[in-house]
């Protein structure tokens, strides 16, 4: 067998290489911009209709017998732990019992965070002096120790918390 030789030169080498370094970076940021693009669909932008009103922690606790007791990020920031205190039950059931009612995080103003279907299905026992624990992902980490948020029941929204 005979070699068979090629007449390449270096130029058409060096064209190659930056032809293939090319597509790979082209490649990196598409798949980059995807997957951040996929991330921001998540975060849904908030929309308060105009007949939302904006209630304190003490108006929550008299007219609606709930207290809200904790917001932190927990799961090395991967979670938001929110819990609320039933102080009368009938009064936290005349809220709650309605689905679209269950408690959304506000961020900023423009961000909500959902609980997932399972909890939002899950049965809540109205009892006096019990308590609702729910967990929300944070999603792409929004919520830190120390930032401001409001939780929305509704059309009825807390003043601003801050997060610990």
């Amino acid at each position: 067998m005979q070699a068979v030789k090629t007449d390449r030169t270096m130029a058409s080498k060096k064209t190659t290489n930056k032809l293939i370094i090319s597509a790979i970076i082209l490649v990196i940021l598409v798949v980059s911009a995807l997957y951040f693009y996929n991330a921001q669909q998540k975060l849904q932008p908030a929309s308060l209709p105009e007949d939302t009103v904006t209630i304190s922690q003490t108006t929550l606790e008299k007219e609606y017998g709930l207290r809200v007791n904790l917001v932190a990020v927990t799961g090395a920031g991967g979670f938001v732990d929110v819990r609320l205190k039933i102080l009368d039950g009938e009064k936290a059931k005349s809220l709650l019992s309605d689905k679209t009612n269950f408690p959304t995080l506000l961020v900023n103003d423009d961000i909500i965070l959902n609980a997932s279907e399972d909890t939002k299905s899950q049965e809540i026992r109205f009892n006096d002096d019990s308590n609702i624990f729910i967990m929300y992902v944070n999603s792409v980490n929004v919520v830190k120790q120390g930032s401001q948020l409001r939780i929305r029941f509704g059309d009825i929204v807390l003043d601003p918390i801050t997060v610990k």
